[in-house]
C-alpha cells in the first residue's frame, strides 16, 4: 500500500534500478513504461523531481487516461496500476509475460536508474531468453558439413517415416 509515508521514503531513497521520478507528464512516460517492464518491473512516481522533491502533479481523470492509453499503445499492450497518493500519481509496471515491449521510440531496457534504448542484438537476446525465438528455429550460422553424419541423417528419415525425395540440404 502507497501512502504519504512511503512517498517521502522513496524520495530520500531517490531513483533506481526498480523507482523513475518524473516532474511532470511527457512523451518519455512511455519510454519509461516500456523500460521497466522488459526488465523486471518498477513504479513510476508523476510529480516527484529528479532531486526527490514532491511537487505533485494535476491527477486529473484525463492525464490518468492519457497514461493508460501510452501503456495500452505499446506494443504488446502493458498492463499497468495507478494509484493517486498526495498529489504523486503512482504508476506501477510489473515485469511483462510478453517481451521484448516497444513503444513508438524504439525497445528500451532498465539499467540502473536510466532507461536505455536496446541496441538490435539485445533484442534478440530478449526475444530468445522470453521463449519467442525457440532454439530449434534458429539457424546454425556456423554449421560444417563435415560434422555431418549421413548415415545417421538417413536412420533418422526412415525412423521417422520421411521421403528422401529432396535433396539432403533441404530436408
Amino acid at each position: 500500500m502507497v501512502d504519504t509515508h512511503s512517498i517521502e521514503k522513496i524520495s530520500e531513497l531517490g531513483e533506481g534500478q526498480f523507482i523513475e521520478f518524473k516532474e511532470s507528464f511527457d512523451k518519455s512516460l512511455q519510454k519509461e513504461i516500456v523500460a521497466f517492464a522488459n526488465a523486471s518491473g518498477g513504479v513510476i512516481y508523476l510529480g516527484i523531481t529528479d532531486s526527490g522533491f514532491p511537487k505533485g502533479i494535476d491527477a486529473s481523470n484525463r492525464l490518468k487516461s492519457q497514461i493508460q492509453d501510452i501503456a495500452y499503445n505499446c506494443d504488446p499492450s502493458i498492463i499497468i496500476n495507478l494509484v493517486e497518493v498526495a498529489n504523486v500519481i503512482v504508476i506501477v509496471v510489473s515485469e511483462g509475460n510478453n517481451k521484448p515491449y516497444s513503444c513508438s521510440n524504439g525497445f528500451f531496457m532498465r539499467m540502473g536508474a536510466n532507461s536505455q534504448k536496446m541496441t538490435r542484438n539485445e533484442i534478440l537476446t530478449l526475444a530468445i531468453k522470453s521463449g519467442k525465438v525457440r532454439f530449434d528455429e534458429q539457424i546454425c550460422s556456423n554449421f560444417d558439413w563435415k560434422d555431418f553424419d549421413d548415415e545417421k541423417f538417413t536412420y533418422y528419415l526412415k525412423l521417422a517415416g520421411i521421403s528422401y525425395n529432396l535433396p539432403k540440404e533441404e530436408i
